[in-house]
């Protein structure tokens, strides 16, 4: 069966030179149970606009397997940047082929990518949010070190149907 699930986050205490140049990435990574290959907990990689994600089934494994970003929207308030994002995918019940756990449609954490485009060294650098890290995380630009955001809360996880 189909199921949904909205991911919601904020950056805040944006800095003023770096604010036009910080943006998320649309490529959202979470821990989900893949009836694919029946194991709980695989990284899956989804990227807004393609019609399928990839499970990392392994170490050197990966498969392809029914999931998509189905809404990414994005909003720039004051010195906040926010995403909601809600991710389709095709869960089916099943008990985990080694460990024996019994599947959920619910993810476990997610990560949500982040670029900056840095004013001072006009160059560009890339970094990333989870859910399952300690608050706050000071975001700090990786060509300059100054620091452009706060993470104070840990990416929402709602399972929606």
């Amino acid at each position: 069966m189909v199921r949904s699930l909205e991911i919601t986050a904020v950056l805040s205490g944006i800095e003023h030179a770096h604010r036009a140049g910080l943006f998320w990435d649309p490529t959202i990574e979470l821990s989900l149970d893949c009836f694919i290959c029946e194991r709980l907990g695989r990284t899956t990689v989804l990227k807004y606009g393609a019609e399928r994600a990839v499970c990392m089934s392994g170490r050197n494994e990966q498969h392809i397997t029914a999931a998509r970003i189905a809404a990414y929207d994005v909003t720039v308030q004051d010195d906040r940047l926010a995403l909601r994002s809600v991710v389709d995918f095709w869960w089916a019940p099943f008990r985990d082929a080694e460990r024996g756990g019994q599947a959920t449609p619910l993810s476990r954490w997610a990560r949500l990518s982040y670029g900056c485009r840095c004013p001072h060294k006009e160059e560009s650098s890339a970094g990333s949010v989870q859910s399952n890290l300690p608050r706050p995380q000071r975001l700090y630009c990786r060509k300059c070190g100054t620091e452009i955001a706060v993470d104070a809360e840990a990416p929402a996880i709602r399972l929606l149907v």
